[in-house]
């Protein structure tokens, strides 16, 4: 069964940057080469490194209270010890879900909800053996009612996408 697959002579990363083309990113060289990114003011949040892989900056905040969605989609995997989750772009789905992270990654990034702590990391291509994703959030993780929101209807609409 096809999940939506076609052959491109444009890579899916390169129709992620088009879709972004509008929203307030910055193209820009990824911090840590080769690959291109997706920048806010000061902070890159999106890296594409190789092939159809894009690295979000979710922060390990987020993660740990998305632990269970991400977990789900079969199309992520994340490190929650550097705040970042890859992304394997293979579908039209899959690039709707990138977007879904890319504007958790914005709002997770923005200096305006989070002016005393700007979080930054390396990427876990740029990051050694990453750590990686490995239970259910803690109890010290307690989930705000804006980000368990949107963590329900990004993974309401990750399911649908991904024809769960």
């Amino acid at each position: 069964m096809s999940r939506g697959r076609s052959r491109r002579s444009v890579s899916y990363a390169d129709l992620a940057i088009d879709r972004f083309r509008n929203w307030p990113l910055k193209a820009c060289r990824a911090a840590c080469p080769p690959g291109r990114a997706l920048a806010l003011p000061g902070l890159q949040i999106v890296h594409f490194h190789q092939g159809d892989v894009a690295e979000v900056f979710l922060t390990q905040d987020v993660i740990c209270r998305l632990t269970a969605t991400l977990s789900t989609s079969g199309r992520i995997e994340f490190f929650p010890d550097i705040g970042w989750v890859q992304v394997y772009l293979d579908t039209d789905g899959d690039l709707f879900l990138l977007q879904s992270l890319v504007s958790l990654a914005i709002q997770a990034n923005d200096p305006v909800n989070w002016p005393s702590r700007r979080p930054t990391a390396d990427c876990p291509h740029a990051t050694p053996n990453p750590g990686r994703a490995s239970g259910a959030p803690g109890p010290d993780h307690p989930a705000r009612p804006l980000i368990a929101t949107i963590a329900q209807q990004t993974a309401a609409r990750a399911a649908f996408l991904l024809g769960r």
